[in-house]
């Protein structure tokens, strides 16, 4: 599929044309497996807009469920590492995703400074704050670079909950079952202006709303944290 895609991009001189093919070969893949997907709150995300989105993550399935259920076809945040698995490399770089190197502090900051750029252009991007995996049962740890990348770029955070891909493509499983997953796409929070200090009221804030999209336990919420997402 990459291949294909790839070389379809050049002949065309249509550098979208792979990213457009990422939902046609993330819809093959639903049917191929026997996925069912539903979504929600489809009509909090304008197509017309940028945002950074940030969604829990317990499988690698979240990121077809994804491509099909976001209205905007996302760039993700990658971590350097996948670029040395054959033809995910590839398709990282055809696809316009933004690749980080969580090991070297001034290259991460470079490439979240490359991405406020484009995301201010008019592109969205999409990260896992947990930054890898989770055991699908409760939220992990969140990790700033999101938030500083939305501050940056000066638009809106979007929380989005996936539930069922946990039990679709268990984690220490090369298997996928078949299914049922759903996306949940919550309200949009303004382009956040926070200082250092705020910055971690802000986190909690948007675990939270992620914590009541994908029906799992935030251990972390704040006593009276507001249910609204």
């Amino acid at each position: 599929m990459v291949t294909f895609a790839v070389s379809c991009s050049l002949i065309l001189r249509d550098p979208g044309f792979f990213r457009r093919m990422q939902r046609t070969w993330a819809s093959g893949l639903t049917r191929f497996w026997g996925v069912e997907l539903s979504v929600f709150g489809a009509e909090h995300m304008s197509e017309g807009a940028s945002y950074v989105v940030m969604s829990n993550h317990a499988s690698y399935a979240d990121i077809v469920a994804l491509f099909i259920a976001l209205p905007i076809t996302p760039g993700f945040l990658a971590k350097r590492e996948l670029m040395r698995v054959p033809f995910l490399a590839a398709a990282l770089r055809a696809g316009g995703h933004v690749i980080i190197d969580r090991g070297q502090r001034n290259s991460a900051r470079q490439a979240l400074g490359t991405a406020a750029a484009e995301v201010r252009a008019g592109k969205t991007v999409l990260i896992f704050p947990e930054g890898t995996r989770g055991d699908a049962r409760h939220m992990g740890q969140f990790k700033n670079g999101g938030f500083h990348l939305a501050k940056t770029a000066e638009v809106p955070i979007l929380p989005v909950g996936l539930r069922g891909t946990g039990s679709v493509g268990p984690r220490h499983s090369l298997l996928i079952w078949p299914g049922k997953i759903e996306v949940h796409i919550g309200a949009e929070l303004p382009a956040p202006d926070v200082t250092s200090r705020e910055l971690p009221e802000l986190v909690r804030d948007v675990r939270h709303r992620i914590a009541l999209l994908s029906a799992l336990p935030d251990p972390e919420a704040a006593p009276g944290a507001p249910a609204r997402v």
